[in-house]
């Protein structure tokens, strides 16, 4: 079910690269809460132009004085709604040595927000569909943290490329699974942590513990709860 009117962006989401004033500051606005309105919901994948200047009170033409297109849009909107979240999840995540260990944080973070925040989940999925997965900045900190985990040994792997499709697609169907409740048990985010680590060559028992393990305290995290 799409969300009230006056649905906003997620405060800790929507200062990311905020650097619009004025009245100008304020249509842009207008529009990436009016987009996050649409896709935050199962259906709102195939959102129009014109559905969501109809929902911001703007004219078409104002839409292309704003962004070039709708996967500018959607893009920019990836960035809103991940940017804060990916900042205090990796500044926490830097602390870990262990590449697995970071690997578990992220996917059971990911999940548990989506849970926790279906509608921020419904429109990164949808996001997903259009751009790099969960945006630009999760997309590559994931290929990173692969590329060392490969070099230092953790995983097995022929090449980096591979794991984060197996990572990103897997934490994506899942977020999905969760979303629609059809998993139970079977999505909770440590067995899809475990099953991925797995899959990454970790061997079984370390993998396991890993997952089981009390995942370290992000701040964004906790006031989302």
């Amino acid at each position: 079910m799409v969300s009230s009117k006056h649905s906003r962006v997620p405060a800790a989401a929507a200062g990311a690269n905020e650097n619009w004033t004025g009245k100008r500051g304020r249509t842009r606005r207008s529009m990436l809460d009016s987009t996050f309105r649409l896709i935050g919901h199962e259906h709102g994948l195939n959102v129009r132009i014109e559905e969501i200047c109809a929902d911001a009170g703007v004219s078409r033409g104002t839409f292309y004085n704003y962004f070039a297109s709708l996967d500018e849009l959607f893009q920019t909107l990836a960035l809103d709604l991940s940017h804060d979240f990916n900042h205090a999840v990796l500044a926490t995540l830097a602390t870990i040595e262990s590449r697995a260990e970071r690997t578990n944080a992220a996917i059971q973070h990911y999940l548990k927000r989506a849970r926790r925040d279906p509608a921020w989940g419904w429109a990164m999925a949808h996001l997903s569909a259009t751009g790099p997965f969960f945006g630009r900045e999760s997309y590559d900190a994931c290929g990173k943290t692969l590329s060392e985990g490969i070099k230092a040994g953790e995983f097995d792997l022929p090449s980096m490329q591979l794991g984060r499709d197996m990572v990103m697609g897997t934490i994506l169907a899942a977020m999905i699974t969760i979303l629609r409740d059809e998993g139970g048990a079977r999505t909770h985010p440590r067995h899809v942590a475990h099953y991925l680590l797995r899959a990454l060559g970790v061997p079984d028992v370390c993998a396991h513990a890993i997952a089981e393990s009390s995942l370290p305290d992000v701040l964004a995290v906790r006031q989302a709860e």
